[in-house]
């Protein structure tokens, strides 16, 4: 099996290293990731500037660009070469649920993945302080070995673990997207220099309780385990009669 091994947080993050030494025992892992931290970058494709490419390692590469970048350019690329079974994505610093998968550069890098028709995977922990990456990817790696095993044709899948220990985790629950959304505050402050800058938002984060949501479960002690889609169609809006202008 080739693996594609991505993130928003860069090649030299934390949780892509250590899921990189669990993954390997299932077959041959190749890393391409952004060169700096993208977090928050959704699914952009840098259409307007080159990318430059670096090897790192023997299998290691980092991209000047975006997740989806990294991703689209490891699938489509001669350097790569490669012909990709699955893309994962992670382990991102930081839980992606809710209306985070609408910013989220991880979910954004899996996404360009199903896009091209590879199975992918989002990967993230929900909680930036100390986050317990090892124990996290020792139990993704079980989880993993059983979505392969399952041989499911099509799939695109957002997981997030609580940040416990293995043992606290309490189990693991198929959810939905629950409903997260960031501040709405403008904060606005002053430079040394006395000019104006802006931040969006703040740490005023809102949840929504829905039953059986990536949320309540995290919050819960449970990993969630989101199947996405990639289709946005509301088919439940009126299909109104409107007429030419």
């Amino acid at each position: 099996m080739n693996i594609l091994l991505t993130n928003d947080d860069g090649y030299r993050a934390e949780g892509i290293k250590v899921l990189e030494e669990y993954i390997s025992k299932y077959g041959d892992v190749t890393i391409v990731a952004p060169e700096n931290n993208q977090s928050t970058t959704s699914h952009s494709i840098s259409l307007g500037k080159p990318l430059r490419c670096k090897r790192i390692s023997s299998n290691t590469y980092s991209i000047s660009g975006l997740p989806a970048d990294c991703v689209n350019f490891a699938i489509n690329s001669k350097k790569i070469n490669k012909k990709f079974d699955i893309v994962i994505s992670g382990i991102n610093d930081g839980a992606n649920v809710g209306d985070d998968i609408n910013y989220s550069g991880t979910v954004g890098a899996a996404r360009e993945g199903y896009l091209h028709g590879i199975n992918s995977i989002a990967v993230s922990i929900g909680n930036k302080k100390n986050p317990k990456f090892e124990p996290i990817a020792n139990l993704f790696s079980k989880i993993f070995y059983q979505i392969i095993s399952a041989k499911i044709k099509k799939f695109f899948l957002n997981i997030n673990f609580p940040n416990l220990k293995e043992s606290d985790i309490k189990g693991i629950k198929f959810t939905c997207q629950g409903s997260r959304t960031y501040g709405h505050k403008i904060i606005t402050k002053k430079d040394p220099r006395g000019y104006e800058y802006h931040w969006i938002g703040g740490n005023d984060l809102s949840y929504k309780s829905i039953t059986g949501s990536d949320i309540d479960a995290i919050k819960s002690g449970f990993v969630s385990i989101t199947p996405l889609k990639t289709n946005y169609t509301d088919h439940e809006f009126p299909r109104l009669n409107l007429k030419k202008l």
